[in-house]
């Protein structure tokens, strides 16, 4: 009988290959922060823009990792490390903190913020949409986390983002969360909007989020109809009625990176005549990225 005890390592000789390899982990961290530092000096050399937050690179970011990853480590753990990365890094491009809006005080709204910000950036927690909406626009370092709107809510905080819009003013939507999914699920099933006050960016794959106000005799089948004619994928979330002015208030996403100047969105317009109002662009987000296949799905 052969002995194979002397051709496999000892358990010191894997703790040390561990040790070395949590060394080169370190060092290559220490070299991507000291990159990330370069970035902002640039960034504000070309306009002064040095926003920690970017959406759209982040997500480029992830699903590149979602697409490569191997091994047996689940992909929703080493997205968590990264974002821890991303996050430490972006502290130090500048300071930003996050509002969270928690109906009832939720601690799934908090944890959903902490999951997606890391450990180590500021948040408060707040029951008021409208307050955690006036932080958001302070400045760029502020951003919001408000629940995602729904049907039936007595007070809904969109339309208040959507009267800024009109006059360009005001946070945009920036991230829907959670980003990507975890196979060990959550502690609530929620789903909240992200705003800041940041211009959008592609990121090759994104959700554009839009309040259309008509007439209240338009229904929500003949919007949704007419979006579709004009080549857009709608997806609507809530409908408000405005008792004041008998408007109607819609709110849909629309798949794809959407401008204001879209030539679909004027054929929308056109469509509709007199019985449209207005559309306010209110954001633009990254698709939802599914970990476990590495590709945007919701």
């Amino acid at each position: 009988m052969t002995n194979n005890t002397s051709e496999q390592p000892s358990l010191e000789d894997l703790r040390q290959q561990i040790d070395a390899i949590d060394a080169e982990l370190h060092e290559k961290i220490v070299e991507r922060i000291a990159l990330i530092d370069q970035v902002a000096k640039v960034k504000q050399a070309m306009d002064g823009n040095i926003h920690a937050i970017r959406p759209n690179r982040e997500a480029s970011m992830l699903r590149v990792l979602a697409d490569r990853h191997q091994g047996q480590l689940q992909i929703a753990s080493v997205i968590r490390i990264w974002r821890e990365l991303i996050n430490g890094a972006a502290a130090l491009q500048g300071p930003f903190s996050v509002a969270v809006c928690a109906p009832e005080r939720s601690v799934g709204y908090w944890d959903m913020a902490r999951n997606h910000f890391g450990s180590s950036v500021p948040m408060t927690l707040h029951t008021s949409p409208s307050e955690v909406l006036r932080m958001a626009d302070d400045g760029p370092g502020a951003i919001g986390l408000l629940p995602l709107p729904q049907n039936g809510e007595k007070e809904p905080w969109w339309p208040a983002l959507a009267s800024q819009m009109e006059h360009q003013t005001g946070p945009r939507v920036i991230w829907r969360l959670p980003f990507f999914s975890s196979p060990t699920g959550r502690f609530e099933q929620l789903e909240a909007l992200v705003v800041a006050k940041l211009t959008p960016e592609p990121s090759g794959q994104d959700v554009t989020l839009v309040a259309i106000e008509t007439d209240q005799d338009v229904s929500q089948a003949r919007i949704v109809e007419q979006l579709g004619q004009c080549d857009f994928a709608p997806q609507p979330l809530a409908v408000q009625e405005l008792t004041q002015t008998g408007q109607r208030l819609l709110l849909s996403e629309l798949v794809g990176f959407v401008a204001p100047d879209d030539r679909r969105l004027q054929a929308f317009r056109e469509n509709l005549g007199d019985d449209l109002s207005r559309v306010a662009i209110l954001g633009i987000y990254p698709e939802f990225l599914a970990p476990e296949i590495g590709k945007p799905s919701r």
